[in-house]
């Protein structure tokens, strides 16, 4: 069992895609606008969104138990952390909601070693709540040319983002709910073939040779 914890803040590298948050949004409407010239051109595709009550959300957290793979949205509202099963992007299942600690209207989840997170929640009474989230708008950036980067989605009133590098995928959270983003650009590259290196003995199918 593997738990996989990153933030929204941690900076990723997956070429040739970028994540860019521009200025906050304030607009209550949130979109998302996808433009490629045909579907063999297009270097990521949404394969899905799944509506979220309790939002906004402030967090993701990934965690990887016998094989599947769990999704756990935190919200800044009493509906606590949402549990999705994204074993499968193009068909993620929404499992069930755990409520923070004293049903407080916001918290904190945090993973801290395989199978064991820790809820944070404030005391009642307490004065210490997290801030309603900020909103920003997200463009997903084609860097095939790097000299000109290309936008090809754009997200507005996004509260969270997390990168799977290990399945090139980006997880995305708006006012509309959760995103899911593949990045085919990577999985072209990865089916070529490649020289061996020691990341392919982790991989379940390997291209290399």
């Amino acid at each position: 069992m593997k738990a996989i914890d990153k933030t929204v803040t941690r900076n990723h590298r997956s070429a040739p895609l970028a994540l860019v948050a521009f200025l906050a949004a304030m607009a209550p409407g949130a979109d998302a606008k996808h433009r490629a010239p045909t579907p063999a051109e297009q270097p990521v595709t949404i394969v899905a969104h799944v509506p979220l009550s309790g939002s906004p959300t402030n967090q993701m957290n990934l965690q990887e138990n016998d094989g599947k793979q769990y999704l756990y949205i935190g919200a800044n509202s009493n509906q606590g952390v949402t549990i999705v099963d994204v074993t499968n992007p193009g068909q993620p299942n929404v499992i069930r909601s755990v409520a923070w600690p004293n049903q407080a209207s916001s918290g904190r989840l945090q993973l801290v070693s395989a199978g064991l997170a820790l809820a944070e929640g404030p005391d009642s009474g307490s004065m210490a709540a997290d801030p309603v989230p900020s909103t920003r708008t997200v463009k997903v950036l084609d860097l095939s040319d790097p000299a000109n980067p290309r936008a090809v989605l754009s997200f507005s009133g996004v509260t969270s983002t997390l990168n799977d590098e290990a399945h090139n995928l980006v997880y995305i959270t708006n006012s509309e709910g959760l995103w899911i983003v593949r990045n085919n650009k990577a999985l072209g590259a990865f089916a070529r073939p490649h020289a061996c290196t020691s990341d392919d003995a982790y991989n379940e199918v390997a291209s290399c040779q």
